[in-house]
């Protein structure tokens, strides 16, 4: 991806994403903007809460070249998250489409029914 940019993704490729990049050892940040009071009513089991206050000490501290996921309530406010990474010059940064209700039906989905050769269980919102 060019440097200030960002690319929007379907949960169910998203998921896919994660599921690859478990598989290779790939690390990898989820992210979840929502509030906190959604947060721990229920989120993905690997992604970590990510405020509007707390971006400058993210932006500081995680490697450029290391993917990053990120979801909010239906996808909007996740964009403005992954424009602000891309603008610092992340270089593969995912806004996920349909947010978190759409992650956690394509976890739901790939539970049911598992790509073919995968092992890893999907997390469990």
């Amino acid at each position: 991806m060019p440097e200030g940019t960002f690319r929007c993704i379907p949960a169910a490729e998203a998921l896919a994403f994660m599921i690859a990049a478990t598989g290779q050892q790939r690390p990898y940040r989820l992210f979840d903007t929502r509030d906190a009071g959604s947060y721990a009513r229920g989120h993905l089991a690997q992604a970590e809460p990510l405020a509007e206050r707390d971006l400058g000490q993210w932006i500081g501290r995680l490697p450029r070249a290391q993917p990053l996921l990120i979801y909010c309530y239906h996808g909007h406010a996740s964009q403005v998250f992954a424009k602000a990474f891309a603008d610092f010059g992340y270089t593969e940064v995912y806004s996920i489409d349909g947010g978190f209700q759409a992650l956690a039906q394509a976890a739901d989905q790939a539970r049911a029914a598992p790509p073919a050769g995968v092992t890893w269980s999907p997390p469990q919102p």
